[in-house]
Parts: structure tokens; C-alpha cells; sequence
């Protein structure tokens, strides 16, 4: 990016999100995954200029009773080690709440994710070996993606760094401490696996467990899930609910309001190296409803998508 494209999105990006803001009820639910403890304090510093921060807790009543000033809910996939390390001792520092989502599995056999195996397999060999094309990861099934990795690992003697925090898993421990904190955990699937790609049953099965494998190790019940990669259907969210959870997340790049059952409830990623213009032109885009692409890869139609949640009843593709 030059330095000209830079100028012009810090000029404009503080614009259009002002505007956003004028017209949009509701708020943003923010998607991260591992943040330094220096990115946590500039996420907060960009976010806490426009919005309030919201405990969980506290979101479905903000969605159905917007105020004048929007709201922000921090949200962290996956439970990885510097969720502990890096970022919650920064926001209980700045007093800033949020959501942990674990990988259950990853949390209790301290094996490294897919997509870390993954990323240290591209780097290793310098680009994804066939069958593995990164277009092609996320439409396999769990088994079959598994089976193949497995080989190329094997084949390239590579694994991934679990000596990183940004790669080896939380514990339980740290889990509950963060719980004990005020932080909220959440279930994330039992093993990563994009559920949308495996039969119905084995996802609904997934979901029932990962929910009650968090309740039991928290000793209280779990209060959300968050769909791996996003990819959701409403029979699949609707059934999150019926397993005790009192909220669902997708990764739609919206602006959340009370249109939005908690079933599917949006949210928009940020990474570390997105800085306040980045998060700015973001977020106004995001306000749009229609500009930004779903980061799970089904490109849907979001207009679309919002008129049918309207409906009673309205499912989703």
C-alpha cells in the first residue's frame, strides 16, 4: 500500500464511519484470533473511539435496545496460549471484556490446529502440495483433510511450532481462570472441522459435545458458539440454542441490530496488522451491508440474508 492510499484512508476512514454511525443501530461484534498485547491496546484504542464495549452478558439487550452510542463486542477464536499470554491481562488492564472461543479438543490433547499445520507445511515446502490448494482445504471433509495433511507432513518432516503461543492451546486451567477474570468462554467446535462439510448428524454431534465440554469443565453452562471458518445453516445454528447456548456467531462482515436472530448473529474479522485506518474503512464498509466478502467463502448475497432473517422463521443458504 503507498503512502498516498494510506493518507487518503485515514482521511476518510474516520468519515465514513462517523456517517456509519448515524445511521446504523446496533454495533459491531468483533472476530480476532491472536493479538500481541500492543495490538490488543490498539484494537481497543481504535474500537473505544466510536463504540462501547459490551460484556456478553449485556449483548442481546443492546441489540434489542440500541442506544445512541453503538456497541462493540470483542470476540477471540480458537484458544491458543497467548489469548493468556498477550491479550487478556491487556484488556483486564484497560477493563475491556470479551469472548474466548476454545477448540475443545485442542484445549484437553494440546495438538497444534489444522490450519497451523497447514501454514508450516506452505512455508516449509513454499506452496500447498496438490490436493491440499489452498481453495481446496476448506471444502474437504474433516477425515479426508486430515488424512491428506497427515501424508504431506509426514513426507516434508515438518510439524508445527507448539513452543509459539500463537500456535499450542490454552488449557483448561487458563480457561477457567479467564472465566474466573469475568471473561466469557465460549464453545468453538470440538476439533476445528468446517461443519458445514460433514454429515448433519456427526456436526450436530460436534456442537452437543463441544457445548457440554466447556459447561462441564467451567462448571457453569456455556452461553455461545462460534460456527469454525463461519460456515453455518440454520439448522445447524438453531440446534447451538438447543444445546444451552444463548448466542451464535457467524463471520458476516455486518453490523449487528435487531434484525439479526441470536442464532446467526455477524461479526467482523481484524487481524494484528490492521491498524485505526484499516479498522475504520472496515467497519464503514461493514456498515454497508453488502460490500465486504463473507471470509467464510460462500460470497453470500447479505441484502438477501437480512431480509430473510426479518421473516419469521427465515433460514439462511
Amino acid at each position: 500500500m503507498t503512502r498516498r492510499t494510506i493518507g487518503i484512508r485515514r482521511t476518510i476512514g474516520p468519515l465514513l464511519l462517523a456517517a456509519a454511525r448515524r445511521v446504523k443501530a446496533g454495533g459491531v461484534i468483533i472476530n480476532e484470533h491472536t493479538l500481541s498485547a500492543a495490538h490488543t491496546r490498539g484494537h481497543v484504542d481504535a474500537l473505544g473511539r466510536w463504540f462501547d464495549f459490551v460484556h456478553h452478558d449485556e449483548l442481546l439487550d443492546r441489540l434489542e435496545r440500541p442506544r445512541a452510542r453503538p456497541f462493540c463486542l470483542l470476540t477471540f477464536d480458537d484458544g491458543k496460549r497467548s489469548n493468556v499470554s498477550e491479550t487478556a491481562p491487556e484488556l483486564t488492564r484497560l477493563g475491556v471484556p470479551a469472548v474466548f472461543y476454545v477448540v475443545t479438543r485442542f484445549l484437553s490433547d494440546g495438538k497444534p490446529l489444522w490450519f497451523d499445520e497447514y501454514a508450516a507445511l506452505v512455508r516449509a515446502v513454499g506452496a500447498p502440495p496438490p490436493g491440499l490448494e489452498r481453495d481446496v482445504v476448506k471444502q474437504l471433509p474433516f477425515a479426508l483433510l486430515q488424512e491428506r495433511l497427515r501424508r504431506a507432513l509426514d513426507r516434508a518432516g515438518v510439524r508445527a511450532d507448539l513452543e509459539s503461543d500463537d500456535v499450542r492451546p490454552m488449557s483448561w486451567d487458563d480457561a477457567r481462570r479467564l472465566a474466573t477474570a469475568g471473561f466469557t468462554i465460549g464453545a468453538h467446535s470440538l476439533t476445528h472441522a468446517v461443519l458445514t462439510r460433514e454429515p448433519e448428524a456427526a456436526a450436530l454431534a460436534d456442537i452437543r459435545q463441544s457445548i457440554a465440554e466447556v459447561a462441564a469443565e467451567l462448571r457453569q453452562p456455556c452461553a455461545s458458539f462460534a460456527f469454525p471458518n463461519g460456515n453455518y445453516t440454520a439448522r445447524l445454528a438453531r440446534a447451538a440454542l438447543e444445546c444451552g447456548a444463548r448466542t451464535v456467531m457467524t463471520t458476516e462482515p455486518l453490523w449487528a441490530d435487531r434484525s439479526f436472530p441470536p442464532w446467526r448473529l455477524p461479526r467482523i474479522q481484524l487481524f494484528g496488522v490492521h491498524g485505526w485506518a484499516d479498522i475504520d474503512v472496515k467497519l464503514a464498509l461493514a456498515a454497508t451491508g453488502r460490500v465486504l466478502q463473507n471470509p467464510d467463502g460462500t460470497e453470500r448475497l447479505y441484502r438477501r440474508v437480512n431480509r430473510a432473517a426479518r421473516r419469521p422463521g427465515g433460514t439462511t443458504p
